[in-house]
């Protein structure tokens, strides 16, 4: 593809659909060209609020304009995968919004329909292309602290019961797949596949999850991940090593700062995170240091412009560009293994 700005087309009009399109504002590579929803005054009305010029129509005749180049699909859970199935028919390349579908079987078949068209898909986990987290996996991987040994992560916002609301359904909302997924995805972004799973779950009388306590293994790496709709959680994360911890100020998915503390220091740990620190072990935050300086234990600001979802949109632009059909940093085989870990975790109690 050229350098011309992705012209997106967002499928969907509720709150998630709004934030993205209101954040390719800040994007350096895309803009949005058309809105599409079952109901075409619905996308006329949504488009009002976000400038001239932008198509508005019923989904299926968005999807056929030739001058669309991406979808992103920002719809309620249960209709992810027949929209992001159609979107590749059409043969567009396709952002799903998490999670990428409600089921194994689902998901494995919008990866096996872009397989065979060749097409770019991917889920919409904008956690992982955010300032905080990509920072916070650069000075694990510089070995800021040490060896990683434990991640802990909550994401919990209190939400009363509403009968008939998608959030509540049974099989396709609940606790778990509207927030649970960011903590199983943090998992995975930072240290590969579960080796082993453990799951207990509370559901509402309805059967739906309500709050969930998941424990994950990767390798030497113990996680213990928890996500609910009962109470407002702190919703922070915190991952410790050998050599110190690092505390993502809540919510995770954006962290506003990242919080560093070292210990059993060796030698001084470099602006980027290359190698262990003789930094002082207090709790002082202190500002961003100078490339030239060593990196000290403190707290490290990672502020987001917007609300964020820009940043997923110009890693897909990029990858676009590239020819590719996987994104390397949220590739769908990491998608697929937080949907198949909910899924058990979903089974591994009976409904009412």
């Amino acid at each position: 593809m050229t350098s011309s700005p992705i012209r997106w087309g967002v499928i969907g009009t509720g709150h998630i659909a709004r934030r993205f399109a209101g954040d390719l504002a800040h994007s350096t590579s895309g803009l949005l060209a058309a809105v599409g929803s079952r109901d075409g005054t619905r996308a006329f009305a949504f488009t009002a609020d976000f400038g001239s010029g932008i198509h508005a129509d019923e989904t299926a005749k968005i999807l056929a304009r030739p001058d669309i180049d991406a979808i992103y699909v920002g719809t309620v859970n249960r209709a992810h995968h027949d929209i992001a199935m159609a979107a590749l028919e059409a043969g567009k390349p396709v952002l799903v919004e998490k999670p990428i579908a409600p089921t194994p079987a689902e998901a494995k078949a919008i990866r096996d329909l872009a397989e065979r068209r060749g097409l770019l898909a991917m889920e919409a986990m904008w956690m992982v292309f955010t300032p905080g987290i990509i920072r916070l996996k650069a000075l694990i991987a510089g070995g800021a602290i040490g060896a990683p040994k434990s991640l802990s992560a909550n994401l919990s916002y209190a939400r009363a019961y509403r009968p008939g609301l998608e959030l509540f359904d049974a099989e396709t909302g609940g606790a778990l797949l509207d927030l649970g997924v960011y903590p199983i995805a943090l998992a995975l972004h930072l240290f590969g596949p579960a080796d082993e799973t453990a799951a207990v779950v509370e559901r509402n009388d309805a059967g739906s999850v309500r709050q969930a306590a998941l424990v994950t293994r990767h390798g030497p790496v113990l996680t213990k991940l928890s996500c609910g709709f009962e109470t407002e959680g702190p919703n922070g994360a915190m991952i410790s090593g050998d050599h110190g911890r690092i505390a993502l100020a809540g919510p995770f998915f954006c962290p506003p700062a990242l919080a560093l503390k070292r210990h059993n220091a060796g030698t001084p740990l470099d602006h980027r995170g290359d190698g262990p620190s003789t930094a002082n072990d207090d709790d002082l935050p202190i500002d961003e240091p100078p490339a030239n300086q060593p990196l000290q234990t403190g707290t490290f600001p990672t502020p987001i412009v917007g609300s964020g979802l820009q940043y997923q949109a110009d890693h897909f632009a990029d990858c676009l560009r590239q020819g590719l059909t996987q994104s390397p940093v949220h590739p769908l085989s990491a998608s697929l293994a937080a949907i198949e870990i909910m899924e058990r975790a979903r089974r591994s109690a009976p409904s009412p």
